[in-house]
C-alpha cells in the first residue's frame, strides 16, 4: 500500500512537467518561426478583425454575440524607405481573404477599402500573380508605414512558410515610389542661387 501512495505522489509531481512540454505541432511552429526569423522576418502573435465575421463561432453558449476577433501569427518585413521618403505620398494597402472578392484579384481576395491610386503597376502585377500562390490559411496582407505583414494560421507547414517568405521578399523588392527629379531637394538647392 505504501508503494502505491509513493507511486501516486510521484505521478502528481511528474504529470505537470509533461503537461507543459510542447506538442509536436508547437515544435513545428517554433521551427518555422525560427526559420522565418533567420531570413529576416519578424514574427508576432496578434489578433485581427475576422474578415468573415458572420459565423456561428462568434456566438456564446448563451446566444450572446461575441467580438469577431481572429488570433493569427503576423510575419513582418520592413521595407527600406527611399532616401526622400518624406516627399513622396505614403502608400498603405490592405488585402483580405473573405466572402467577397475583387474582380481584379485572384480567388476570394479583396481590397479592404479600395486599391490605392498611387500603387505602382509593377506592384499590382506582382500581387495579382503571387496571390494565387499564397497558402490558403493566409487571411490578410497589409502594408502600413513601410511594414509589410502577412497574417496567417501557420497550418500549411514548411511549404506555406516558403511561399510566405518568397512573397514577402519579392514584395519588398518592388519600390513603392519612383521619385522624380522635381522631388529631390538637392536639385532645387543647386538651381536656386542665394
Amino acid at each position: 500500500m505504501i508503494y502505491l501512495i509513493i507511486g501516486f505522489a510521484l505521478l502528481l509531481i511528474i504529470a505537470p512537467i509533461f503537461a507543459i512540454l510542447p506538442s509536436a505541432r508547437q515544435k513545428e511552429q517554433m521551427n518555422m518561426r525560427r526559420k522565418a526569423m533567420a531570413e529576416g522576418v519578424s514574427v508576432e502573435l496578434t489578433s485581427i478583425q475576422d474578415p468573415v465575421p458572420n459565423q456561428d463561432k462568434y456566438i456564446s453558449n448563451t446566444g450572446k454575440p461575441l467580438e469577431p476577433v481572429l488570433g493569427v501569427v503576423a510575419y513582418r518585413v520592413s521595407r527600406k524607405k527611399p532616401r526622400q521618403w518624406r516627399l513622396a505620398p505614403q502608400i498603405d494597402w490592405v488585402l483580405e481573404r473573405g466572402d467577397q472578392h475583387s474582380p481584379d484579384l485572384p480567388g476570394t481576395w479583396c481590397w479592404v477599402q479600395s486599391k490605392p491610386d498611387a500603387l505602382p503597376a509593377e506592384m499590382e502585377k506582382f500581387l495579382i500573380r503571387e496571390l494565387a500562390c499564397i497558402p490558403g490559411d493566409v487571411v490578410r496582407i497589409d502594408e502600413k508605414n513601410y511594414v509589410l505583414s502577412i497574417y496567417w494560421h501557420e497550418s500549411s507547414g514548411e511549404e506555406g512558410l516558403a511561399s510566405v517568405c518568397r512573397f514577402l521578399s519579392g514584395c519588398i523588392e518592388i519600390p513603392l515610389h519612383y521619385l522624380k527629379d522635381d522631388l529631390d531637394p538637392d536639385k532645387h538647392r543647386s538651381s536656386n542661387p542665394t
